[in-house]
Formats: structure tokens, sequence, C-alpha cells
């Protein structure tokens, strides 16, 4: 397979993944209830099977801590501008980069990212991933031990009281979902032979239906921290692999575009999914937000991200700045 082939397949899975994750946060949540065990971790998966390592240690984790932490800064300015939210509060979120203080279940709790910038708290928890993932591909000496202590630090922090800021206690999990990405495409597991995935799928389905409710974000794991670890490893894998066969394909192409803007989409979303909010009420007044509604917002949301995207790659100082 050619590189540019295999370059696009990435971003062909990136591109579902983006829409997964805009849906999440519509009124059609519930279209993608079979996806929910991946379509965060996936993200994490192809930035593991798309890492090469080069240079040192420090040098490595300089360039992607400007490359996530910048446009995490520049968003976040972006979305109090629009939601015209300037507070203590809202900085003290931006800083602590979590939903929320405490897990979603327990109340009264403390709210943060309020600017529509919830979306936001992957930057800064792919950017603490990175840096436990280099501790292991750096120091490959010590992989094994390192980590049996990502796995024993998981399960520690899934009983931790609150959820903790750059979701350092998720981070040791996704760290690990990364890895399992590099090993994927080590080992070559994208040519696995189709029945073989078959199987996996009918696996990934089976462990999703009693995987209970599952949110990263705020530290839901479902049944168990294992199982969603299944679930994410599975789910990216099924995802990456069938994305070879959508290369050159108009819907492969669609999803092309918007795996390539999807940081901008990403951390843009939720400006657009309100303003779709209102436009639904303003046509039609009255009327519930449903699945309708919900497929509108993502359909802006999409459309949104992706011209903004457009811009800052035609403006020479902000793709300098944020690409």
């Amino acid at each position: 397979m050619k590189e540019k082939q295999w370059l696009d397949y990435v971003d062909i899975a990136k591109g579902f993944g983006i829409v997964l994750v805009v849906c999440s946060h519509s009124d059609a949540l519930g279209l993608m209830w079979i996806f929910m065990g991946m379509f965060v971790p996936i993200f994490y998966f192809c930035s593991g099977y798309t890492c090469s390592v080069k240079g040192t240690f420090k040098g490595s984790m300089l360039k992607r801590f400007k490359k996530l932490f910048v446009p995490y800064l520049f968003f976040n300015f972006v979305l109090f501008c629009v939601f015209r939210h300037f507070s203590l509060r809202e900085v003290a979120g931006m800083l602590y980069s979590r939903y929320c203080l405490y897990p979603l279940d327990v109340t009264p709790n403390i709210k943060f990212l309020t600017s529509g910038n919830y979306p936001m708290w992957f930057l800064t928890s792919m950017i603490v991933s990175y840096l436990f993932f280099y501790l292991i591909v750096y120091y490959e000496k010590y992989r094994y031990y390192t980590i049996g202590g990502y796995v024993i630090a998981t399960f520690m922090l899934s009983w931790c009281p609150i959820l903790l800021p750059w979701s350092l206690d998720t981070a040791f999990l996704t760290a690990l979902f990364m890895y399992m990405g590099m090993m994927a495409r080590k080992h070559n597991l994208m040519e696995t032979d189709k029945w073989v995935v078959l199987l996996l799928a009918i696996i990934y389905i089976g462990i999703h239906c009693v995987g209970g409710e599952m949110n990263l974000s705020v530290r839901m794991y479902g049944t168990s921290v294992v199982s969603y670890f299944v679930l994410g490893t599975l789910g990216s894998f099924l995802v990456l692999w069938g994305a070879r066969f959508l290369v050159h394909t108009i819907a492969g192409n669609l999803l092309l575009i918007l795996g390539r803007h999807s940081l901008t989409i990403f951390c843009i979303q939720m400006a657009f999914i309100v303003m779709a909010k209102d436009l639904w009420q303003l046509i039609l007044p009255g009327q519930p937000l449903g699945y309708l509604a919900g497929g509108f917002e993502i359909l802006l949301a999409l459309l949104g991200g992706w011209a903004v995207s457009l811009l800052i790659h035609k403006n020479q100082f902000l793709s300098r700045l944020l690409l």
C-alpha cells in the first residue's frame, strides 16, 4: 500500500470519529449507541498508529505540547468571545480542563468549561497521554514495567473521588490505547483476514451490549475498566481496518476531508451546535428537539468547523500558529 493511501485511510477513520464526537453532543446521541465504547479511543489509537519516534524524548514532547496547547488556548479564547463568558470561573475551568470536578453522578457538582469548550478536555488529555506514551516507547527496555504500572494506576485512579486536572486519572489508559495503535502498525494487523475481523466485530458488539454507560471525559468506564479497554481497542481497530476500503470512494473522500480538519471541528463544534439549536427553534417554534434537529446540528457543526479550519489554513499567521 502506498504511503499516501495509508495516510488517507487513517484520516478517513479520524473523520468517522469526529462525526461520532459531534453526534455525541447533539440531540441525535442515540444514533451512535453502538459506538460509545470507541468513538474517543479511536483518536488515541490512530495517534499511536501514525507515531514515528524521532529525536529526543524532550524534543518530541515539546513539539506535541506546542501543537496541542496553543490551539487549546486559542480556541478557548475564541469561545469565550462567542459565548461572552469572561470570569475567573471560566479561566479556572480552562486551567483545570475537565467538565466537572466530581464524577458525573455526584450531586451537587462543580461544572467547568461552560463556554461551549467542554469538548476541549481532549487536547490536554492528549498532551498527558503523549507524555506517558513516550515513556513507553523511548524507554523500551522497561516497557513491561511501565505498562504494568499504567494498568495498576488506571485501576487505582478509577476510584479517585475527583476528576483530576488534564485527565491525569485517565491518561494512563489512553496512553495504552496509543501503544495498541503502534503495535497494530508494527505487526501489520490491518492485513488481518476478514473472517477474523468479523469475529472481532461480534465480540465487540457482545461486550458493548453489557458494557454499561461509558464516557471517557468524566471517567465512566461502564461495567469495568477492562471491558472499556477491550471495546476501545477492538472498536478502533475495526474502524481503521474498514476505513481502508473507503479510500477513493465518495463517502471516504468526505470523511477524509473531515479527518484532516478534525482538530478545528473538535474545538469549535459547540458554537455551531448551539447555533443550530437556535435556528431550528426559530424555523420550527414549539417543536421539540429530536433526531431531525440533531441531524441539523451535526451537519452545521461539521460544515462550520470545516469552514473555520479552511480560513485558518488560508491565514499565514494562524496556520503557522495553530497547525
